[in-house]
């Protein structure tokens, strides 16, 4: 090969290069966005990411997923690639080995996730025996169970024989449950007023949820639709922290708004 042809070809490996890289660069820039859009990072990055494509890519990953990453459970994320139906079977056979409240409630998360409501409350009034008769934490459970299976009378049943303990977060969530059962039977809109009081502790995005989600079901679309677009305005521009504690409510948010939509 003589020296212009050395010369073309050299060319020709940088321009490919440069190309690659150009890709490269393209492809983090576009996944830095898609993540910042799902997982309810503020917008504000959108741009920094947009306007300064290395450095900004570089930035967001820095400040916002590289924290993160030392916290990844990997067990749990390889238990989440499992399917639902796996994931049950597995969490009936652990508790066919040792049947305790831990592997109850595991098993009842699981048939919570897969929307099998019936089960899930078989499953938790098999464990309200013995010790266990009262226990507190499995009525609250079942009493969820049988609401999200459109059976607010057995919830509200089921409620008046629990006797929360005096933390905070379990009467805040007996409270909720409460609520919630009494806004199936409201026709003047006291139970409005339940909710208010609740948000006002400010301790949870879950009260807003269920208000947006009471107000849909009595018609008032504008306004839960209102309420579901703060709640997700809220968490993106929260702490990561606040993100990490009331993440199922940004994600519950988003999926109501898309029925109301």
């Amino acid at each position: 090969m003589d020296e212009n042809g050395a010369q073309v070809a050299t060319a020709g490996l940088f321009s490919l290069g440069g190309g690659f890289l150009w890709l490269l660069s393209a492809a983090i820039q576009l996944g830095c966005i898609i993540h910042v859009v799902r997982t309810g990072r503020p917008y504000w990055w959108i741009l920094v990411i947009f306007w300064f494509p290395l450095l900004g890519a570089v930035a967001y990953l820095f400040v916002e997923v590289q924290p993160s990453v030392g916290k990844i459970d990997f067990r749990a994320l390889l238990w989440r690639l499992k399917s639902p139906q796996q994931r049950i079977a597995i969490c009936m056979e652990r508790l066919q080995e040792s049947d305790n409240v831990t592997n109850r409630l595991a098993t009842a998360d699981e048939l919570h996730h897969a929307r099998d409501f019936e089960r899930e409350c078989e499953l938790l009034g098999e464990g309200l025996s013995g010790a266990f008769r009262d226990d507190a934490t499995l009525l609250m459970r079942l009493a969820e169970a049988h609401l999200q299976a459109g059976r607010p009378d057995e919830a509200g049943r089921i409620l008046a024989k629990t006797t929360p303990d005096q933390s905070p977060d379990q009467q805040m969530q007996f409270a909720l449950l409460s609520t919630r059962v009494a806004a199936h039977h409201d026709r003047n809109g006291e139970t409005e007023k339940k909710f208010e009081d609740l948000i006002a502790k400010k301790k949870s995005e879950a009260p807003r949820y269920y208000y947006a989600e009471y107000l849909m079901r009595n018609g008032k679309r504008e306004q839960a639709t209102q309420l579901l677009r703060d709640i997700i305005k809220k968490y993106r521009r929260g702490t990561p922290v606040w993100r990490f504690v009331e993440r199922r409510w940004f994600y519950a948010s988003k999926a109501l708004l898309k029925t109301a939509q």
